[in-house]
């Protein structure tokens, strides 16, 4: 039996997310996390973030897989059944990134079950790199949604 210090997992998460410098971060609610299937919510997550990749980067780019930098977790929350969303990306330069806090914006309220959207310049690294991974703990939480994150 392989033990795992989930203590320096958490360090080595945040460290590396730290190196990668992402400019924004953000928070993406539900309507009623409350009752929202997970499923539903994944679907949603993958909905707004392959139309966020559309609008701000050019269809070859998206065709060869060249999406906007971003790393994406579902979160249930302190009552555990809360689902909602957090995520670091960073756009190539200014005006991408500019790009993706208006159009985020647009794009989230058109996703079904949407609620509220929170993303804001990303000033303190070392804050929010130690953000995502505070549920670790729950063995039956995945967090980090792989389909969505791009790096």
């Amino acid at each position: 039996v392989v033990m795992i210090d989930k203590r320096k997992l958490k360090t080595a998460h945040a460290n590396w997310v730290l190196e990668q410098k992402f400019d924004l971060f953000g928070t993406a609610k539900f309507v009623d996390g409350e009752n929202l299937h997970i499923d539903i919510a994944v679907k949603s997550i993958r909905y707004f973030f392959n139309m966020l990749d559309r609008s701000v980067r050019n269809a070859e780019e998206v065709k060869n897989n060249r999406r906007l930098d971003r790393m994406v977790f579902l979160e249930r929350g302190r009552s555990r059944s809360n689902v909602h969303a957090h995520f670091y990306i960073k756009g190539k330069n200014a005006k991408e990134t500019k790009d993706i806090i208006v159009k985020a914006q647009k794009i989230w309220q058109k996703v079904d079950n949407a609620n509220d959207l929170v993303i804001k310049l990303n000033e303190d690294y070392v804050g929010t790199s130690r953000y995502c991974v505070k549920e670790l703990d729950n063995i039956d939480t995945d967090i980090l949604l792989l389909d969505c994150t791009h790096i």
